[in-house]
């Protein structure tokens, strides 16, 4: 390869991937830091790994090394999800292929049959170049270009990550390898009619994959919430079952009491309904306030957790909290706000049964038109308050860590959610805002 060309691929490098990094800040809503090293590092890094690419790798698998690469680097750069992480590169190299076309269909007007002649010279390289950086840089300013790849995003949120890549990985490999094989035997134009028709075909049958897939972990969620739930009803069927069986054993010992016309009967009656009080109904009575429509039943049987453990609760219902109709919300978001408190309290839980002292907070309360839900509890060590929703990220040890993680994706995902968090002495507090509707 002469001194020029070496130039020109390195410079064409530069341009297409200067364009790319700034077309993925602009698909994640992210300003471009110039003062970060890391942006400088994907971008060297992607521009010798691409020139590699073009000279060395064989043309059936240069796309989708090419995709790799761009994958790989993007996770550096962002460290994002891993459907936005295989999604977005893709997606990029997707809008430069559909404006390579556009620009090949107006060359075409223009110069008819010398068009690959003008495309290969030395002048053509270098202004396809700079127009495919221009057109990719206008393309995912369009509106319909942004919610497209939003739609992407959210279709394949809660996609398996190993089979999105996979499925994402074949896709990419097999149009490598049409339009590789393509390039060397048809006419330019034909070449791009037939690649643009199996592109749109593949991205359809992904599309709906995706769509299908999305749909049936949504029904699977939900019957896992059902079965869920149907667990914690058996599990207080028992508890009333037993309940039962010491009531009845309870009413023989009064029968006998009566026989043997015992004095103390008055103080064991009153001594059994204190007791009765203080286990059953005084937690039915506060948890009865609960706005209903599935927050009631999750508070309650966590609570139920948590005596189980033995530790020590107190539970605080603001009275204004039955002004609040959690009804009017869809099932979804009702499904959400459970899941959330659910992952709070079962954190909670697990933070403090091994402490000696074991102490949990509930309290529910309203701010102006917001619901606020605050789970605390006592804690041994030490938290990283700025990790703490992130994926992994734990003080309970392997295993865990991914259930704040579950609540951040949630709460970024619906507007009427907010989340605090809050550390205070030897006190871990989870906040949920929930903005509601009066009723």
């Amino acid at each position: 390869m002469s001194i020029s060309k070496i130039f020109i691929t390195i410079v064409y490098a530069l341009i297409l991937m200067s364009s790319t990094l700034y077309a993925w800040h602009l698909l994640l809503n992210k300003t471009v830091n110039f003062k970060d090293s890391k942006l400088y590092v994907t971008l060297i890094g992607l521009m010798f790994t691409s020139i590699i690419n073009y000279i060395v790798i064989n043309r059936f698998v240069k796309i989708t090394i090419m995709t790799l690469i761009l994958i790989i680097f993007f996770k550096y750069l962002f460290k994002e999800k891993w459907n936005k992480t295989i999604i977005t590169p893709i997606y990029t190299q997707i809008i430069i292929f559909f404006d390579e076309f556009i620009y090949t269909l107006i060359l075409l007007l223009i110069f008819g049959n010398q068009t690959e002649q003008t495309i290969k010279s030395t002048l053509g390289i270098f202004v396809t170049n700079v127009t495919i950086a221009i057109l990719l840089y206008i393309s995912v300013r369009f509106k319909f270009v942004k919610k497209l790849y939003k739609t992407l995003l959210k279709i394949t949120d809660k996609i398996n990550s190993v089979q999105l890549s996979l499925f994402c990985i074949v896709g990419v490999l097999i149009l490598n390898i049409l339009l590789s094989s393509s390039y060397n035997t048809v006419k330019v134009e034909y070449i791009l009619i037939f690649n643009v028709s199996v592109t749109l075909l593949v991205l359809a049958i992904i599309f709906y994959s995706f769509k299908t897939q999305n749909k049936y972990n949504k029904v699977s969620n939900k019957y896992n919430v059902a079965i869920k739930s149907l667990n914690d009803y058996e599990n207080m069927m028992t508890k009333y079952r037993v309940a039962n069986h010491e009531n009845k054993n309870l009413l023989l010992t009064v029968r006998a009491m009566i026989i043997n016309k015992d004095k103390d009967i008055p103080k064991y009656i009153d001594s059994i309904i204190e007791e009765k009080y203080l286990d059953d109904e005084k937690l039915l009575f506060e948890v009865n306030s609960i706005p209903s429509g599935g927050l009631r039943a999750t508070i309650y049987s966590e609570i139920l957790k948590i005596k189980e453990n033995e530790i020590s609760y107190f539970l605080n219902i603001d009275r204004n909290i039955r002004t609040v109709d959690l009804i009017e919300l869809d099932t979804d978001t009702i499904i959400d706000i459970c899941k959330i408190i659910g992952v709070f309290i079962d954190n909670a839980i697990d933070e403090v049964k091994n402490l000696k002292q074991k102490n949990i907070n509930i309290e529910l309360y309203l701010d102006n038109d917001s619901l606020c839900i605050k789970v605390s509890n006592n804690y041994k060590g030490s938290i990283d308050i700025s990790k703490i929703d992130n994926e992994g990220y734990t003080t309970k040890g392997k295993g865990h860590g991914y259930g704040l993680a579950l609540v951040k994706n949630i709460v970024k995902s619906n507007v009427i959610f907010d989340q605090k968090t809050e550390i205070s002495k030897n006190i871990f507090s989870q906040n949920l805002i929930i903005k509601y509707k009066k009723s």
